[in-house]
């Protein structure tokens, strides 16, 4: 029996950004099923629609939350939001971002309106919901999840994404300073750093990597990674059975960056 399958989550409810598509649908999917409530963010309301649906089709509680993440007031909104429909707030599941193929480039290159839209979404979003969450968990503790990505650690010469790789950096710094500052709290405070995973942000590399790696180059495991990979990396994170990790970051890409150094 999974984790999500043992009822990991049941009695908590958790806010999870960026929840329409890729990571953050299949997390909302595996949340709900672990007998979370879960409150579910997205600027794109009909995406959004679909997975709140798909959620409730499951016997999931859920509520949807349209929010521009670029947008301080939309932050604070969210988390109003979750703990108005539900009373209460365990879990923040901070996966909201924007990627390469919007803010790719070098600093030579990417323009600043891009290199300002990769920090407000990718690190600025994620303090200021976390600073709207904070006070909810501490009655009773909790666990925050950020979504980091392997670019914190490596560039690449041929995909530069120079904006993208400094976000996720900061997203790691934010994760370890949070454990820090409110494991007196019993917040919990954790990231992952995903590698090349099958979402709408990798559709221009997708194929290629996971071509690449069924020939044996690049990921040892053989394949790119799925949403579902990262979900369950998530609900680990979020769940009792990690009640004793905080500050650290899991590395999920198949086993491409110990094969690389």
């Amino acid at each position: 029996m999974g984790l999500a399958d043992s009822g990991a989550l049941r009695g908590k409810v958790a806010i999870i950004t960026g929840a329409a598509t890729g990571i953050g649908r299949a997390s909302a999917l595996l949340f709900a099923r672990a007998g979370a409530q879960v409150a579910l963010a997205d600027l794109r309301e009909p995406e959004l629609a679909l997975t709140v649906a798909e959620v409730r089709a499951a016997g999931g509680e859920a509520t949807s939350i349209t929010a521009d993440l670029a947008r301080p007031d939309d932050c604070a909104a969210v988390v109003a939001a979750a703990v108005r429909a539900f009373s209460r707030l365990d879990v923040l599941l901070n996966n909201a971002g924007v990627g390469t193929m919007v803010v790719g480039g070098t600093v030579e290159t990417i323009s600043l309106e891009h290199w300002d839209l990769a920090q407000d979404v990718n690190v600025r979003a994620m303090y200021l919901v976390s600073r709207a969450a904070v006070p909810h968990m501490r009655s009773a503790g909790g666990a925050i999840v950020n979504i980091a990505s392997v670019s914190a650690f490596r560039g690449s010469v041929e995909r530069p994404s120079h904006a993208y790789a400094a976000s996720k950096g900061a997203v790691l710094s934010l994760t370890r300073a949070m454990a820090a500052s409110y494991g007196r709290d019993g917040i919990r405070v954790n990231a992952i750093c995903p590698g090349t995973i099958r979402t709408r942000l990798t559709a221009d590399i997708v194929n290629r990597v996971e071509q690449a790696a069924k020939e044996g180059h690049g990921i040892p495991l053989g394949r790119v990674g799925e949403p579902e990979d990262i979900a369950r990396c998530a609900l680990f994170l979020a769940s009792d059975d990690a009640s004793f990790i905080s500050g650290a970051h899991i590395v999920a890409d198949g086993g491409a960056m110990a094969a690389s150094t």
